[in-house]
C-alpha cells in the first residue's frame, strides 16, 4: 500500500490565533470617553430643552450623531431636539454666536450641546509574522489508519493601519453663556455605526448625568 499524506484543510493555531484577535477587537469598545471636566462651582438646574448640535461636513455622520444624542438624553426624560430636524443643515455653520443664541432663546432651548472632531490620526502599523507547530494533515499508513501529522506553519507579516479619532462635545448654559461641560472621546473608526453613535451617546450622558451637570 502505498502511504501518502492527506491534506485537511485544518486553518491551523496562526489562522486560529488571528480569528480569535479580530473577535476579540470587534468586542473591545469601538468608542470612550477619555476625559472630562464639569463646573463644580455652578448649582446644578434642571434643563426643560436642550439642543443637540453636530458641527462638520458629513451630513449622514451628523444626523447619526445628533439622533443618538437625542434618544439618549429622552430615556432619561429630557426634553431634546437636533440642530438639523430644527433648523436644517446650515444652523451649525453660523459664525454668530450671538444671533445663535438669541434664536435658540427665542425657541425655548435652555442647553446646548455641541460635538465637533478634534483630530483623525491614522497610521500604518507592521505586524510581524510568527511561526507555529501544529497538524497539517493525516497519514494514510498501513490497514487503513490514519494518523495527525504535525508540522510547522509560517504565517507572515502584514500591514494593518490603527484610526484614532478624537471628538470632544461641550454642553452650555443658554442663560449664561456658560460652559458647563466638556468631555473628549476617543472613536477607533472613521465611519461611525449606528452601534457606535449609540455608545459615543451613553458615555457622554451618564457623564453628565453622574456630575449632576444635567437633572433628569
Amino acid at each position: 500500500m502505498k502511504n501518502k499524506i492527506i491534506k485537511t484543510g485544518y486553518p491551523g493555531p496562526s489562522l486560529l490565533l488571528i480569528s480569535f484577535l479580530q473577535l476579540f477587537n470587534s468586542c473591545s469598545p469601538s468608542v470612550r470617553l477619555t476625559a472630562s471636566w464639569s463646573d463644580r462651582e455652578v448649582q446644578p438646574v434642571r434643563f426643560s430643552k436642550i439642543l443637540v448640535i453636530s458641527i462638520g461636513k458629513d451630513l449622514e455622520k451628523r444626523k447619526l450623531g445628533e439622533d443618538n444624542i437625542k434618544a439618549e438624553l429622552q430615556k432619561h426624560n429630557l426634553a431634546a431636539a437636533t440642530s438639523l430636524d430644527e433648523f436644517g443643515p446650515d444652523f451649525a455653520k453660523m459664525n454668530d454666536s450671538v444671533r445663535m443664541r438669541r434664536i435658540l432663546l427665542d425657541r425655548q432651548f435652555d442647553g446646548v450641546l455641541t460635538v465637533r472632531v478634534l483630530n483623525v490620526n491614522e497610521y500604518d502599523r507592521w505586524m510581524p509574522g510568527n511561526m507555529y507547530y501544529g497538524p497539517i494533515g493525516f497519514y494514510n499508513g498501513f490497514y487503513a489508519y490514519y494518523f495527525r501529522v504535525w508540522g510547522y506553519y509560517n504565517q507572515p507579516g502584514y500591514m494593518t493601519t490603527d484610526v484614532e479619532v478624537l471628538l470632544e462635545s461641550n454642553f452650555y448654559n443658554l442663560a449664561t453663556g456658560g460652559l458647563l461641560w466638556s468631555g473628549q472621546s476617543k472613536a477607533f473608526s472613521r465611519n461611525p455605526t449606528p452601534q457606535m453613535a449609540s455608545l459615543y451617546a451613553k458615555n457622554i450622558v451618564n457623564d453628565m448625568i453622574a456630575k449632576q451637570v444635567i437633572i433628569p
